[in-house]
C-alpha cells in the first residue's frame, strides 16, 4: 500500500482542500442514510457560508489566495457544478507560469480573480496545492486520468454525436442491443453502426487517492480525434459537460465532479462495479457487500447517479441473504470466517472459510458466491460492450437489462465460459468452444514439441541411450538391441508409434485440464476426465449445480416486472443449466482432438438438495461433517492412501534433519523396504502408507491420517476452491459409506449392520449427503456437431435424449438419481496397461523414447526390487508353461533373465531354476530372505541399543550392513536405491555408464545407514558418520537426501569444500523447492566460510525466495553476513535477479533452471503419450513443482491433469 504523505509540499500556508474538509466535520452526522437531505439543498455551499461568517473563514481565505487575471490568460468556468456556494464558480486558469507544464484548476471569487486549488500536468495527474509554481517531482498525484486501451467505436451516442431517441429499453431503436436479443433472438449489446463506419479511440479510468492513501476508481474517459467524454461518474451533469471536451475541460470537470467536491461531502465513491470490485478487492466479503449495497443507496440519496448494474448487484445479494444477519457469518472482532478469492484461470469469485461452518451458514455461503460471479460476468459483458462500442453498456444498463443479461449468461453459459462470444447467432456459441479447443491444442503443441520428434530429426542412434536400463530387461543386452533395431527395420516406412502422428495423450490431457479450469461458470464445480485417444475414447465426469443455487426470480419482459420462481422452475432451470454445462464439456472434449471419435458423459449430484430435505436438526448439527466426503477424489475411497507413484519416503522435502518414517514392517511379507508384491499391490504398510496422493496434491495437506474434521477444514481453507473434488458411490454401492463417521464403520458386508440401519437416527446422515450418479450418455463426433450446430444449446434435454442418455427427469423437471451404466474408472478409459508398474510391464521403447528416459526398456524405470524379482519368478513360470520351448532353451532364457535382473540372491538361486526347466518342472516360488535377515539384525540392534548396549548394538548394526555391502559389491552390477521413479530417470540420462548393469538393493539396506549415520553422529560425531553418508551417496545420487545429511556432518566436521561439493550435488537433482531451498541454505553458509561473499548472499537469497520463511534462521544469518560484507567494503547482492545473475556467472546453478528439469519435463511427456501413468505422475509432479512462482502449491491446472492420470 502507498503512503498517505503530504501532497502539499513544504507550504506553509494552511491547504485549501484540508480547510475545505475541516469545514465540513460539522455536516457529518447529516450526511447519514436515515435522514437525507433534499436533492436541491446546498451542504457544501452552506458550510461554505456557514464558516465564512467567521473570522478567517472560507471566503477570506480564498480572497486571500486570489490572483488576479489579466485579460489575455485563458480560463474556463463551469457555474453548472453543482454544491458550490452562491458567488464562486469553479474552473480552470492557463496562468503564465504554468504553460507548457500543465494548467491551474481553482475557485473563481469573480471573473478576473482566480484562487488554485491544484496543479494539473500535461500527462493527466492532479497535484493539489495553492502554489503555481509548486514542484511536483516527488508529490503523490492525488488524482488522475490513467491509459487503458484502444478501441473501435461507433460515431453514436456515447461520443455525444448521436441524437437519435432512445426506447425505454434504453436502447437505440435502431440498434440491436439487448432488447432486441432477448425478443428477436438476435446477438448480445449488437452496437450502433457496428461494422466498418468505426472511430479509433483510446480508453481510460478516472481515479483519486482517498483517505487512506490508495489510487480508488471513480469513472472513466474516452478520447476520439483529440476529444474526451467522461462516462460512469457519480455526478448527473449534462450532455454539454460530458461530451466533446478538451483536455483542460475534462480533467477540470472530472477532478471536481468526481473527486474534489464528493471527497468534501464525504461521498467519494467510485461508479458502479467499479465501487463494488474495490471493496470486494479490499475488504472482507460480507462487510464489502453490504458497504457496497450502502453506497448505492448514499448515492441515490444526494442526487447521485446509480448504475442498474449496482441495483442488480443489490438483488442478487439480497436473494442469496448476504445482506441478512448470519450467525456463524458474521465478524468476531473484526475477523470474517469467509475470505474471497478469484481464481487466475476461470477469473471467478469463490470462498475458503477459516473453520468449519454449520451446514446451512455453507451453503448459504455458495449461494452468496455464485450469486457474486453471476454478477461479476454481467459486469464483464457490459464492460466488452463498452470496449467493442455497442450498447448497453454500464453506464446506460438498467436494472432490468442487467437481470435479462445475468438470465441469458445462465440459459447459455457458452457465451462467456471462454472467450467471450462476438458471433450474430447466439446458438452457435458453444460451437466456438470446439474451436478454442483446438487452437489451443495447437498453441500447447507449438509451444512444447514432442522431445522425441527433435530427437528423430537429429537422428539420435540407438547408443545415445545408457545400458543401465537394458540391463535389467528380461532379455540379453544384446538380445534387446537387436530386437529394438529389427523393429525400427521393419517398421521403417511406418511408424505411428514413433512419427510426429504418434499419440498425442500429453496434449491433450494438459489442454483439457487448462479448458476445464479456465470454464467461467457461476457456480463451483468439480470435473474429472479420462481420454484414451488410440481408441478415440473419453470419459469426463462433474457434480452439478444444485436446485438451491438457482436464482429465486426473474424479469418478465412481458410484465415488465420481476417474479417469484417456483419451485419447479428452479429444478428445471437446475436441470437445463447442468445439462449444458455438459455440453459444454463435450465440446471441447471433442475439440481438443480430432482422435476423438465419442465422449462419455457422467453428471453428478452431490446430494445437498436429498440431504436439505432429509435432514433433522440432529442431523443439521453434523452435515459439515459428511461433507467432508466430498474433498475426495472420484475412487470412492475417502482416506488419503499411497498411490503407486508416490516417492518411498513419503514425500519428504526440506531440512534432513527431520526425522522420516518408513512404517516399516521388519520381517514380514511386505518388508519395510518394499512396496511391490507380485500383484503389483501392498499392503499398505510399506514407506508409500504415508505419501500424500500426487492426484490431490494441490488442494491436501501431507497428513495422510487426517480425521474427518481436519479433511473438512482442509477442504474449507483451499488455495483455490476449483481444486475441490467429491467422493463417488463405487460400482457396488459402497460409495454411500461415509468412511465410519463416529467411529463407526457403514456399508459393511455386517448382516446385522444393515438391518439396524433404518432404526438409527443417524442413517440419513449417513446415506446423505453422498454423489449420486444423475446422468449417463455417450456423445458420438458427426452426430454432436451436428446437432450443436443445429441447436446449440437449445433443448438440452432432447440432445441427450438423442444419443440415449441414462437420465430420469422427475415431476418437475428435475433430474433423478440413476444407476450409472459406465465409470470414469471403466478400462476402456485409460490406455491399455497404463497404471501398471514398471518394474511389472514388458514394454520395448523406441529409440528416441530410449533417449528421453534413459531406458532401452521399461524395466530400465524399475525402483522396486520386490518387484522386479516377483516379475523374474512369474516369468520362470510362463517359461515353464511354454510347450514350444525345448528344456535347454528354457533354461538359457531362464539364464537371460537372471543376469538382466542381475541381483546377487536371484543369481544364487540360479542353478534350482535351471535344473527345474531342464528336468521338465516347474519353477520353485521362491522365497528372498536377504532383506528379511537384515531386518531381524536391525531389530536386534535396537533392542540392545534401547537395553543401554550402545556400542554392541553399533556393532551388530555396522556388521550387517557391511555384509550386504559385500555381497552387492561382489555382484556384476551397480547397487542403487531410487526413491521415486523422477530420480531413476534422472540417474539414468546423468549418472548411469555405458554398459552399466543397474542392481536395485533392498530398501532396507539404504535406511540401515541412514540410521546408523543418524546414531553414530550423536553419539560419536560427525566422522564415524561420514562412511555411512559416502555410502548412502553412491547408492542414491540422484536422491538430495543423501547430499544434503552428507552436508550437514561435512560441515559440523569444518569441512567446507566438501561441504560445498555435497551441497551442489543436492542442487543438481533436487525436485522440489523444499529440497533446493535447503540446499541453498547450507551451501550459503559453506561459501561465507570460505570468504565468498557475493556467491554466499546469492545463495541465502535464493533459498528465502524458493521456500519463503521455510527456514527462520536464515533471516539473520543473511544480514549478519551483509553487515560484515558491508564493513569491508565487499558489494554483495540484494534482489533475486541480481542473485540468480551472480550464481550464473560462477556457474553455480541457478534453481529451477538446471539439467533435471528438462529431463524430467521431457521424460514426464513421454511417459504419458506411451502409456505409462505411474512413473508419469512422480514425473509430473517434479515438473508442477519445479516453477519460477514463489509458492509451493501445484497449479490447478496441473493438479487437474495429474488426476486425470489416476485410475
Amino acid at each position: 500500500m502507498p503512503k498517505r504523505t503530504s501532497d502539499h509540499g513544504k507550504h506553509n500556508r494552511t491547504p485549501l482542500l484540508g480547510g475545505l474538509k475541516d469545514s465540513m466535520n460539522a455536516l457529518a452526522a447529516d450526511l447519514g442514510l436515515s435522514k437525507p437531505k433534499k436533492h436541491d439543498t446546498n451542504p457544501f455551499g452552506d458550510a461554505l457560508r456557514e464558516t465564512s461568517e467567521r473570522k478567517g473563514g472560507i471566503i477570506d481565505e480564498l480572497t486571500r489566495h486570489a490572483v488576479a487575471l489579466s485579460p489575455v490568460i485563458k480560463r474556463r468556468t463551469f457555474p453548472e457544478l453543482e454544491n458550490v456556494p452562491e458567488g464562486l464558480v469553479l474552473g480552470w486558469a492557463q496562468l503564465p507560469s504554468t504553460r507548457g507544464r500543465g494548467f491551474s484548476l481553482g475557485i473563481f471569487p469573480d471573473r478576473d480573480h482566480f484562487a488554485q486549488v491544484a496543479f494539473a500536468d500535461t500527462h493527466g495527474r492532479v497535484f493539489v496545492g495553492t502554489d503555481p509554481n509548486m514542484d511536483v517531482q516527488d508529490m503523490q498525484a492525488r488524482f488522475m486520468f490513467g491509459k487503458e486501451k484502444e478501441v473501435t467505436l461507433p460515431d453514436g451516442e456515447r461520443l455525444g454525436e448521436s441524437d437519435e431517441p432512445r426506447s425505454r429499453s434504453g436502447f437505440s431503436r435502431a440498434g440491436h442491443g439487448l432488447g432486441s436479443a432477448l425478443h428477436h433472438g438476435r446477438g448480445l449489446g449488437r452496437g450502433l453502426g457496428h461494422g466498418a463506419d468505426g472511430v479509433k479511440a483510446i480508453t481510460g479510468g478516472v481515479a483519486g487517492r482517498d483517505d487512506t492513501g490508495r489510487m480508488t476508481w471513480l469513472a472513466s474517459w474516452l478520447k476520439a480525434g483529440n476529444r474526451y467524454t467522461l462516462e460512469q461518474m457519480r455526478a448527473n451533469l449534462p450532455p454539454v459537460m460530458r461530451h466533446d471536451l478538451e483536455y483542460r475541460d475534462a480533467i477540470t470537470i472530472a477532478f471536481f465532479a468526481t473527486y474534489m467536491l464528493p471527497q468534501i461531502n464525504g461521498l467519494l465513491i467510485g461508479f458502479g462495479s467499479g465501487n463494488i470490485f474495490r471493496r470486494l478487492n479490499r475488504e472482507a466479503p460480507i462487510g464489502a457487500i453490504r458497504r457496497s449495497v450502502r453506497d448505492t443507496l448514499a448515492a441515490r440519496a444526494h442526487g447521485m447517479r446509480a448504475s442498474g448494474l449496482e441495483d442488480h448487484f443489490a438483488d442478487l445479494m439480497r436473494e442469496a441473504g448476504a445482506l441478512d444477519t448470519t450467525p456463524g457469518l458474521e465478524a468476531v472482532h473484526g475477523a470474517e470466517p469467509l475470505h474471497l478469492y478469484t481464481s487466475t484461470y476461470s477469473r471467478g469469485y469463490f470462498f475458503t472459510w477459516d473453520k468449519s461452518l454449520a451446514f446451512g451458514q455453507a451453503l448459504k455461503s455458495l449461494k452468496i458466491e455464485g450469486n457474486l460471479n453471476r454478477f461479476a460476468a454481467v459486469s464483464a459483458w457490459l464492460e466488452r460492450n463498452a470496449s467493442l462500442g455497442r450498447n448497453p453498456t454500464e453506464d446506460t444498463v438498467t436494472r432490468a437489462e442487467a437481470a435479462q443479461i445475468d438470465m441469458k449468461l445462465i440459459e447459455n453459459p457458452a457465451i462467456m465460459a471462454l472467450d467471450p462470444y462476438d458471433g450474430e447467432q447466439e446458438r452457435r456459441a458453444v460451437l466456438s468452444l470446439v474451436d478454442i479447443a483446438a487452437r489451443t491444442a495447437g498453441q500447447i503443441r507449438s509451444e512444447f514439441p514432442d522431445p522425441r520428434d527433435v530427437l528423430t530429426q537429429q537422428n539420435v542412434p540407438d547408443s545415445g541411450v545408457t545400458n543401465a536400463a537394458g540391463a535389467e530387461s528380461t532379455e540379453s543386452v544384446e538380445g534387446a538391441v537387436e530386437r529394438t533395431n529389427k523393429s525400427d527395420t521393419n517398421t521403417q516406412a511406418a511408424r505411428p508409434s514413433y512419427s510426429p502422428a504418434r499419440s498425442d495423450e500429453w496434449v491433450y490431457r494438459q489442454t483439457l485440464s487448462s479448458l476445464l479450469r479456465r470454464l467461467r461458470l457461476p457456480y463451483r464445480f468439480d470435473v474429472e476426465f479420462r481420454s484414451r485417444l488410440d481408441s478415440g475414447e473419453v470419459a469426463i465426469g462433474f457434480t452439478t449445480a444444485g436446485t438451491s443455487m438457482m436464482p429465486d426470480s426473474r424479469y418478465d419482459t412481458t410484465r415488465r416486472t420481476w417474479r417469484a420462481l417456483s419451485s419447479a422452475e428452479r429444478a428445471s432451470m437446475s436441470a437445463a443449466y447442468n445439462l449444458r454445462v455438459g455440453l459444454m464439456m463435450a465440446a471441447l472434449s471433442f475439440g481438443t482432438s480430432e482422435s476423438v471419435r465419442q465422449v462419455s458423459l457422467h453428471i453428478d449430484s452431490i446430494g445437498l438438495e436429498e440431504a436439505i430435505a432429509e435432514q433433522d436438526s440432529a442431523i443439521e448439527a453434523m452435515m459439515s461433517e459428511a461433507l467432508s466426503a466430498f474433498e475426495h477424489l472420484r475412487s470412492g475411497d475417502l482416506g488419503r492412501v499411497g498411490s503407486k507413484a508416490d516417492p518411498k519416503d513419503g514425500d519428504f522435502h526440506g531440512d534432513p534433519t527431520r526425522p522420516i518414517t518408513h512404517e516399516e514392517t521388519f520381517g514380514q511379507a511386505a518388508s519395510g523396504d518394499e512396496r511391490g508384491t507380485a500383484g503389483g499391490t501392498g499392503n499398505g504398510t510399506g514407506p508409500s502408507a504415508d505419501a500424500t496422493d500426487q492426484a490431490a496434491a494441490e488442494s491436501a495437506d501431507a497428513d495422510g491420517a487426517a480425521s474427518i474434521d481436519s479433511q473438512f477444514e482442509d477442504l474449507m481453507k483451499g488455495v483455490d476452491i476449483d481444486e475441490m473434488a467429491f467422493g463417488m458411490p463405487d460400482d457396488t454401492g459402497a460409495g454411500d459409506d461415509l468412511g465410519g463417521i463416529g467411529g463407526e464403520g457403514v456399508g459393511t458386508d455386517d448382516a446385522d449392520g444393515a438391518a439396524g440401519m433404518d432404526d438409527d437416527p443417524m442413517s440419513v446422515l449417513r446415506r446423505n449427503p453422498t454423489v449420486r450418479n444423475m446422468v449417463t450418455v455417450t456423445f458420438t463426433r458427426d452426430a454432436f456437431l451436428k446437432r450443436l450446430d443445429t441447436d446449440g444449446l437449445d433443448n438440452p434435454e432432447e440432445t441427450y435424449r438423442m444419443f440415449g442418455a441414462v437420465m430420469d427427469v422427475d415431476g418437475e423437471g428435475g433430474l433423478k438419481p440413476i444407476s450409472a451404466d459406465f465409470d470414469l474408472a471403466d478400462s476402456r478409459f485409460s490406455p491399455t496397461g497404463s497404471q501398471e508398474e514398471p518394474e511389472l510391464a514388458d514394454r520395448q521403447f523406441s529409440p528416441a523414447t530410449a533417449h528421453v528416459l534413459g531406458a532401452q526398456n521399461s524395466a530400465g524405470l524399475a525402483i522396486q526390487r520386490v518387484a522386479l524379482l516377483q516379475h523374474g519368478v512369474n516369468e520362470f513360470h510362463d517359461i515353464a508353461r511354454n510347450t514350444s520351448l525345448g528344456s535347454v532353451e528354457k533354461a538359457q532364457r531362464a539364464m537371460q533373465i537372471i543376469e538382466s535382473i542381475c541381483d546377487p540372491e536371484l543369481t544364487g538361486l540360479a542353478s534350482q531354476v535351471t535344473s527345474a526347466l531342464i528336468d521338465g518342472k516347474d519353477t520353485p516360488d521362491f522365497t528372498f530372505t536377504l532383506a528379511d535377515d537384515l531386518d531381524k539384525e536391525r531389530l536386534r540392534a535396537r533392542d540392545m541399543l534401547f537395553s543401554g548396549q550402545a556400542d554392541q548394538a553399533i556393532e551388530a548394526a555396522e556388521a550387517a550392513v557391511a555384509h550386504l555391502d559385500q555381497v552387492y559389491a561382489a555382484g556384476h552390477g551397480v547397487p542403487r536405491y531410487f526413491n521415486s521413479y523422477a530420480e531413476r530417470v534422472v540417474y539414468n540420462r546423468l549418472f548411469a555408464t555405458l554398459d552399466e548393469r543397474t542392481v536395485l538393493i533392498p530398501d532396507n539396506l539404504f535406511y540401515a545407514h541412514m540410521e546408523l549415520a543418524d546414531v553414530l553422529s550423536q553419539i560419536r560425531g560427525a566422522e564415524a558418520a561420514i562412511p555411512h553418508l559416502n555410502r548412502m551417496v553412491a547408492y542414491a545420487p540422484a536422491y538430495p537426501l543423501s547430499h544434503l545429511k552428507l552436508a550437514i556432518q561435512l560441515a559440523r566436521n569444518e569441512d567446507w569444500d566438501s561441504a560445498r561439493a555435497a551441497c551442489l550435488n543436492a542442487l543438481r537433482v533436487a525436485l522440489d523447492r523444499d529440497d533446493a531451498a535447503f540446499a541453498y541454505y547450507r551451501f550459503a553458509y559453506a561459501e561465507w566460510m570460505l570468504d565468498r561473499f557475493d556467491t554466499a548472499a546469492a545463495a541465502y537469497i535464493m533459498s528465502d525466495h524458493i521456500a519463503p520463511g521455510a527456514i527462520g534462521s536464515l533471516e539473520s544469518e543473511l544480514q549478519e553476513l551483509v553487515s560484515r560484507a558491508d564493513s569491508q567494503c565487499i558489494p554483495v547482492p540484494e534482489s533475486v535477479e541480481v542473485a540468480a545473475h551472480v550464481l550464473a556467472t560462477h556457474d553455480l546453478p541457478v534453481w529451477p533452471h538446471i539439467e533435471v528439469a528438462d529431463i524430467v519435463r521431457d521424460a514426464a511427456r513421454v511417459c504419458v503419450d506411451e502409456g505409462m501413468f505411474v512413473p508419469a505422475r512422480t514425473l509430473s509432479v517434479a515438473v508442477a513443482r519445479m516453477n519460477d512462482g514463489e509458492g509451493d502449491n501445484i497449479d490447478i491446472i496441473q493438479a487437474q491433469f495429474l488426476r486425470s492420470l489416476s485410475a
